[in-house]
């Protein structure tokens, strides 16, 4: 069944508002910091067998480094604010959405997971919400039937390499195949040939980018990072969600490459909380 984009009263918060405060389990608010000035310079989650570079403690908008780290030249900054910007240009990854007032959009990577996957769709079911899922190749080639069934309910999916290597280091023929692979992977498990790609990490390059314009996949990013694959704790993922949420604003999450129960949790607690703040979702 597909799903429609979430959409919620605007009671919750006043259009161009900054972020919203998060609400703790007691019902205590959380004061929120102000929207992150930049990308992390190297974000993402490390795959399993690679080791972290960080403990998972920093919030959005801080330096964070992924499983195999960034090339000299390879990290992306996003601008302080989406409001009023436009689309990227050519070479230059996605980061904000831009569909009006509210409007945001939850990207998931990683997966697809036996375990944790089927427990985010029935959230998004739940309320109604339009994802992206972005995909690891062999994963999907593993999960097959779990890719037909997020692609059945109404969410992109898009490429996330086969096997989550940094690309930066890679050259044109390791890239291309890297994508490749994934691209046949997901689309014999039943989902639609991708159109979106999202580098491992963060960590694009000239190359990627001229890979990605060749075989027609627009690069995403992301803006507003929890580092949930660090396990933070919950409380840690919603706080940094709710606090660096504003109109535009693309959100990290992950169901794969590890114990996702925290995020799990995490979107229980923040997406009626966003839709009570009158944001609505959508697809990049």
């Amino acid at each position: 069944m597909t799903l429609l984009s979430g959409c919620a009263s605007t009671s919750g918060g006043s259009a161009g508002a900054g972020p919203v405060r998060a609400t703790t389990p007691t019902g205590a608010t959380v004061p929120t910091g102000s929207e992150p000035s930049s990308h992390p310079a190297t974000g993402g989650a490390p795959f399993p067998g690679h080791s972290s570079a960080g403990s998972g403690s920093s919030t959005a908008g801080s330096s964070s480094s992924s499983s195999t780290g960034g090339a000299a030249g390879s990290s992306t900054t996003a601008p302080a604010t989406n409001r009023g910007d436009a689309p990227p240009a050519a070479g230059h990854p996605q980061f904000y959405v831009h569909e009006g007032d509210k409007a945001i959009a939850l990207t998931i990577d990683d997966g697809p997971s036996s375990k944790y996957t089927p427990q985010v769709l029935a959230l998004l079911a739940q309320y109604k919400i339009a994802a992206t899922f972005c995909m690891i190749g062999q994963n999907a080639a593993r999960h097959a039937s779990l890719v037909a069934e997020v692609s059945a309910a109404g969410h992109l999916v898009a490429n996330h390499t086969w096997d989550h290597p940094d690309l930066s280091r890679m050259s044109e023929a390791r890239v291309t195949a890297e994508i490749e692979r994934a691209n046949d992977a997901i689309t014999k498990g039943g989902a639609r040939q991708p159109v979106l790609f999202r580098a491992p990490g963060g960590n694009w390059s000239p190359t990627v980018f001229s890979v990605c314009a060749k075989m027609g996949l627009r690069p995403l990013d992301w803006s507003v990072d929890p580092r949930d694959w660090s396990r933070p704790g919950t409380d840690h993922i919603v706080q940094t969600v709710m606090g660096h949420t504003h109109t535009g604003s693309i959100i990290l999450e992950h169901d794969g490459g590890g114990d996702r129960s925290q995020t799990v949790a995490a979107l229980r607690r923040f997406i009626p909380q966003l839709l009570e703040a009158g944001y609505h979702f959508v697809q990049p």
